[in-house]
């Protein structure tokens, strides 16, 4: 049974660190955490999703008044002051990712950070309870990847993507989630 999907974007060649100072801690930290953007940030594109090589979900107004017209809750949307027309796209709907079964590595923990450098293994998406995805963007418990640019897997419900196809927002790479007991 598919319980819903992981929502990715094509990157858009930039970096969102750029020109933000960031400290030692940083490195263990996240990109939801840090919640820090560079305010000289420029966007290049016209796509409505674009991602960053550090992974902030860029988009634009149209993708904004999608959301808001579907009513999606725990949604956030990040004004780029040099982008007028674009955010940084948050999630702040949490469901729990199943590491143990898929065996993620957390790698180089640090003490006095409290974090990891680094957090591998997000792809196949397994979740801890195997029920389907609402309507709706949520996200992995879990940051996954390397140093500050570690993120969430962006989830949506099966839904979702249908309205977001409808909408022509065809800039999204989805990937099935599965029921890991079936």
């Amino acid at each position: 049974m598919i319980l819903g999907y992981d929502f990715y974007c094509y990157d858009n060649k930039k970096r969102m660190f750029e020109n933000v100072e960031l400290n030692k801690c940083d490195r263990y930290s996240n990109i939801y955490s840090i919640n820090r953007i560079d305010p000289l940030f420029k966007i290049h594109t016209k796509k409505q999703l674009s991602t960053t090589y550090d992974n902030f979900i860029i988009v634009s107004e149209a993708f904004k008044s999608f959301c808001i017209n579907q009513n999606y809750t725990g949604i956030e949307f990040v004004i780029l002051p040099k982008s007028p027309g674009y955010y940084w796209f948050k999630t702040h709907n949490i469901i729990e990712f199943d590491s143990e079964s898929y065996g993620t590595r957390f790698i180089n923990y640090d003490e006095d950070c409290k974090g990891y450098a680094e957090i591998i293994g997000a792809s196949p998406v397994y979740l801890k309870k195997p029920i389907p995805i609402s309507d709706g963007f949520f996200r992995t418990d879990i940051c996954f990847g390397s140093f500050e640019t570690k993120s969430p897997v962006i989830l949506i419900g099966v839904e979702t993507l249908k309205k977001l196809k409808l909408s022509s927002f065809n800039e999204i790479d989805a990937s099935e989630i599965l029921d890991k007991y079936e």
